[in-house]
């Protein structure tokens, strides 16, 4: 008898237990976090990829992708906002059909890693991204080392995991900054980049800080087996950007011509030295102001701490105004000039700052256009 009591309460506690598990079960697989890495684009803008997050959520029926790289191409002043460092991004979402569509349009492949976590993390994360959505939440600064599609993605993913952050073999930001432009064909880009990022881009990420790129991020987290269920590729590849001639070669190129011009007293050869130095006169001055700005007032801290402002600087327009109204002047101005650049590349081995074989290049161009403004200032004094 006792034995038949206790058989419905048997019954009763086994049916309340499997009722349970299975709730667990259910609520497990009812939310998934994954992290989404898209391949670079043929805009400027998309040289670098993208990452987003993606959540689906099976008991609301929802797959939703959430978007830090947003932002808006009618922003008033958008190009300057964008230098000045005041451009905002915002957290955007949308369904991941509508998402992946635009990156087959497009022909960006994605990569998707779909990320181990508790229940728990899974909702605080869907929770705090929820919340980031609301009124002015969504808005932040872009900065495009520390602050970006890809570090708020990577810190949300940090704060709500419970992992640690690998080590980082990346020696500095530079490196990975500059060498997007040039893989997706559009190395000018990529050289006036390397030439704006000061010192600062040129420090050692920490460990939490070196997964700043799409790429970087992906890797960072592939290293981390525990943490990754599974990978899924959507190959959405078109056609592989053509590699254009890299600026190295035109950079001799014109050092070269320059001087044979420079030195030929064929008519024809003088006019063109002259315009070449006009034209070098000019876009050094536009480069040194935009130099000088992003370097000492732009909120693009990457760029500040620059010692390329030694040799190309505004004040390449006084040396132009001077070249035609007070000739001498310019040979004092390229003195000045000559020596600040040859005391830069002596000296750069031990500086907190990084050269590249391009940017040596430019300094020996700026050279040329010194010793040039020094022979002519010589010419209208003996004249």
């Amino acid at each position: 008898m006792r034995k038949l009591c206790l058989l419905p309460l048997l019954l009763l506690f086994g049916l309340f237990t499997s009722t349970r598990l299975a709730a667990q079960d259910s609520t497990k697989a009812a939310m998934q976090i994954s992290i989404l890495t898209c391949a670079p684009g043929e805009d400027v803008y998309t040289a670098w990829g993208h990452t987003a997050i993606r959540i689906i959520d099976s008991a609301k029926q929802t797959d939703v992708v959430f978007n830090f790289g947003t932002f808006d191409f009618n922003t008033p002043n958008f190009l300057v906002e964008f230098v000045k460092g005041n451009l905002n991004y915002f957290l955007s979402a949308d369904n991941f059909q509508n998402f992946i569509l635009e990156y087959q349009y497009y022909g960006r492949s994605i990569k998707e890693q779909v990320l181990i976590l508790t229940d728990a993390e899974k909702i605080n994360w869907q929770n705090a991204l929820l919340k980031n959505l609301e009124g002015n939440n969504r808005y932040y600064l872009y900065n495009f080392i520390t602050d970006n599609c890809t570090t708020r993605v990577k810190d949300g993913f940090y704060q709500f995991a419970s992992t640690q952050v690998p080590p980082s073999t990346i020696k500095s930001y530079r490196t990975h900054v500059v060498e997007a432009p040039y893989q997706q064909g559009i190395p000018w880009i990529g050289l006036g980049i390397d030439v704006l990022l000061g010192a600062v881009s040129d420090k050692a990420p920490s460990a939490i800080q070196a997964g700043f790129l799409p790429d970087l991020l992906f890797d960072q987290l592939a290293a981390q087996p525990s943490h990754i269920a599974s990978t899924q590729n959507y190959d959405f590849t078109k056609k592989t950007p053509t590699k254009p001639t890299d600026p190295i070669y035109y950079i001799i190129g014109l050092m070269l011509v320059y001087l044979f011009v420079g030195k030929w007293n064929a008519r024809w050869a003088v006019m063109t030295a002259k315009i070449i130095d006009v034209s070098l006169l000019f876009i050094f001055g536009l480069g040194g102001l935009l130099l000088v700005y992003m370097s000492l007032f732009s909120k693009h801290t990457a760029c500040h701490y620059n010692f390329n402002i030694d040799w190309i600087h505004p004040l390449y327009w006084i040396a132009l105004v001077c070249y035609f109204m007070k000739p001498i002047w310019t040979g004092y101005l390229g003195r000045v000039f000559f020596i600040a650049t040859i005391g830069l590349i002596a000296v750069s081995y031990w500086l907190s700052q990084s050269f590249s074989i391009s940017v040596y290049l430019l300094m020996g161009l700026s050279l040329i256009l010194n010793y040039r403004l020094i022979k002519r200032g010589r010419d209208a004094k003996f004249n």
